[in-house]
């Protein structure tokens, strides 16, 4: 049950404004020739300002579960992946960097602990990753949507996100 709770929350509407951490994981360098919507169709999906949307191959994906891994502090085991529909990607070539984020989802093992540390922001990661390097860094946690300045406007724009209800200055927040 608690697994499909910490899925049911990606959907809210809400933020944290959790500090930002500098935490890196290995992985494979990005490609940037397949592009997409989020949603997995084959449409691409480019700002006017150059954001591009990516589809997040197994390997992106991966590498996005090592950084939460490292951020964390939870063991490989807890943790089953990304939650199916969570992982957004994209490049913005102004700053040759990747963005992604996504949520989390407990192992069916995973501990009582691992499952109550993953509920509301602690399941759901911002990330970058400078164009060329091996590693993607931890910037922030968000929950629903995140909150303006977690990542370029562009970004949130080529991935049709709005702020959070529970950011400060979002239409309807605090």
């Amino acid at each position: 049950m608690i697994p499909a709770v910490v899925f049911a929350s990606l959907a809210l509407t809400g933020c944290s404004s959790g500090s930002p951490g500098q935490t890196s994981a290995s992985t494979t360098a990005p490609n940037v020739t397949a592009t997409s919507a989020a949603s997995g169709t084959s449409s691409t999906s480019t700002t006017a300002n150059g954001a591009r949307n990516l589809v997040a191959s197994p390997g992106i994906k991966s590498g996005l579960l090592a950084a939460y891994l490292a951020h964390s502090g939870l063991a490989a085991d807890q943790v089953a992946g990304t939650a199916p529909g969570s992982v957004y990607y994209a490049y913005l070539p102004s700053t040759q960097t990747y963005w992604a984020m996504a949520g989390f989802v407990p192992s069916s093992t995973a501990n009582m602990q691992t499952q109550v540390s993953m509920q509301d922001d602690g399941c759901c990661g911002i990330f970058t990753q400078s164009a060329g390097a091996a590693s993607w860094t931890y910037v922030s946690s968000y929950l629903g949507a995140p909150c303006p300045g977690a990542a370029p406007p562009e970004v949130l724009a080529v991935w049709h996100l709005q702020p959070g209800a529970d950011c400060t200055g979002a239409s309807g927040g605090t």
